[in-house]
């Protein structure tokens, strides 16, 4: 006799495997985290940068503009680590627990911008964000998919600035207005395309 797998099959049992897996460790990291904050009882806690928009799309395709779209709309000009950002190329989004965002110049150098901490489409997904060549430490960043009347709510906190000593609360406040830009570019792409 000869067997074979159905490769459907497969494919069902590895989604609802990751999916198990995906709660594990986003309850892991939840728990990391407020164990690091328990210790560093000397840090002052920063609020979050908190931004909220509604674009005319359903959750999974907003979710797919704000990921694997990314490159279409985010605002290199202004938000990348390229000094030349006529240079930048290319924005990918590896879309899975472990992937990473990357900023690809016409050079063909990458620089990376984020792990990926947490994914699950079409609803959030999370990440260690430290955009920079060198970087010092990472904030963290998660985005919400929610389906509303009209299309989709997404809403974005960015957090954890406490992890940059001194220099956070200024950081927070130019990623305040930052994140305006990159939310206002996001909207007019999902209107248009």
């Amino acid at each position: 006799r000869i067997y074979a797998v159905d490769p459907a099959g497969i494919a069902a049992l590895h989604r609802w495997v990751d999916a198990r897996w995906q709660h594990v460790l986003d309850h892991f990291t939840h728990a990391a985290h407020q164990q690091g904050a328990i210790m560093s009882t000397s840090a002052r806690r920063i609020p979050p940068v908190q931004k909220t928009c509604t674009v005319p799309l359903p959750p999974d395709s907003a979710f797919d503009l704000f990921t694997a779209r990314m490159g279409e709309w985010w605002p290199v000009e202004t938000h990348s680590i390229s000094a030349d950002t006529a240079a930048v190329r290319d924005l990918r989004f590896e879309g899975r627990v472990g992937g990473r965002v990357i900023e690809v110049t016409a050079h063909g150098r990458e620089h990376s911008w984020a792990d990926v901490l947490a994914w699950n489409p079409p609803t959030r997904f999370v990440l260690s964000w430290h955009p920079s060549i060198e970087p010092v430490a990472a904030s963290r960043l998660e985005v919400e998919f929610k389906a509303v009347e009209g299309g989709t709510e997404v809403v974005l906190t960015h957090s954890a600035w406490e992890e940059f000593g001194d220099e956070g609360a200024g950081l927070r406040d130019r990623y305040e207005t930052g994140w305006d830009l990159v939310f206002e570019r996001l909207e007019t792409h999902a209107s248009v395309g």
